[in-house]
Parts: structure tokens; C-alpha cells; sequence
């Protein structure tokens, strides 16, 4: 985006596919910000001994408590 912005190219097109490629880049990093949280906590369940798709399929361990 830097890169765009200093391109000497002030038409209203240009300020147009600039706004578009912003909005593209911002919704990538939120899909991709959403994705690596929802990996860690699965991870952190997973530590825990649960799988959190699927809680049946490690019962619960009665030596933790």
C-alpha cells in the first residue's frame, strides 16, 4: 500500500483501485487473523488432552483434579 501511495497518480480511478486493493488486504488479514486464533485454541485443547471438534472422543480424565 505504501508502494501505491507513492506513485504520483492522483486520478479518481487510481484512488478507487487503491481503495479496492485496502479493503482486499484487510479482509485476507482478518480471515487469516481468525484462522490462527481458532488454530490456537485448538491446540491448547488439544495440550489439555480434548479435541474440541470432537469432545467425545477423549473422555475426561479423572487424575487432573
Amino acid at each position: 500500500m505504501i508502494t501505491l501511495n507513492l506513485m504520483p497518480i492522483n486520478s479518481e480511478p487510481w484512488v478507487w483501485i487503491k481503495l479496492v486493493i485496502l479493503a482486499a488486504g484487510t479482509t485476507i488479514f482478518a480471515i487469516w487473523a481468525t484462522r490462527f486464533s481458532l488454530w490456537q485454541r485448538d491446540e491448547y485443547w488439544r495440550e489439555r488432552g480434548r479435541d474440541p471438534k470432537h469432545p467425545d472422543r477423549f473422555p475426561d480424565r479423572s487424575d487432573e483434579n
